[in-house]
């Protein structure tokens, strides 16, 4: 391929992809699930619901107390075949941590490290067969983030 044929090439595919919509190259961003408010409120933005129905086939593996709230390792793992999982931590400023959609109903099992404001509860909450089960785990948070 010469050179001009390979620039030309590129312009137009370049041309293509900046025409294209922010929602369709990044996937669209849902700001009413990412606001500032209760979790009651960030339940009811998210799932529709105030309180999802608690179950004992959700884990959430984090530890009791984190020295750094900047870096928080949290584990969620699901023997509920899953559509949907999601992560809230009760008293970040945005309550909704990550959303997750599964292609099928899987076993859902996810490892993350994230940034909490304060000792608070996280919650994890996964939809099957249309219905969301939740767990809940409280950790301490002994030093702020900057």
């Amino acid at each position: 391929m010469k050179r001009r044929q390979f620039i030309a090439t590129g312009a137009v595919c370049s041309a293509y992809f900046l025409s294209m919509s922010p929602e369709r190259l990044f996937g669209a961003w849902k700001a009413k699930d990412f606001q500032q408010c209760t979790i009651e409120q960030a339940f009811m933005a998210a799932l529709g619901t105030r309180m999802p129905v608690s179950s004992e086939k959700i884990t959430i593996v984090a530890p009791p107390i984190a020295e750094d709230s900047s870096v928080v390792p949290v584990q969620v793992i699901s023997s509920l075949k899953s559509e949907v999982l999601y992560l809230f931590a009760e008293k970040n400023v945005t309550p909704l941590v990550f959303k997750f959609t599964l292609q099928g109903n899987v076993l859902p099992w996810f490892s993350l490290n994230i940034k909490m404001k304060d000792s608070s509860t996280l919650y994890a909450v996964v939809k099957s067969e249309g219905i969301f089960f939740m767990t809940s785990v409280h950790v301490e948070i002994v030093a702020q983030a900057c």
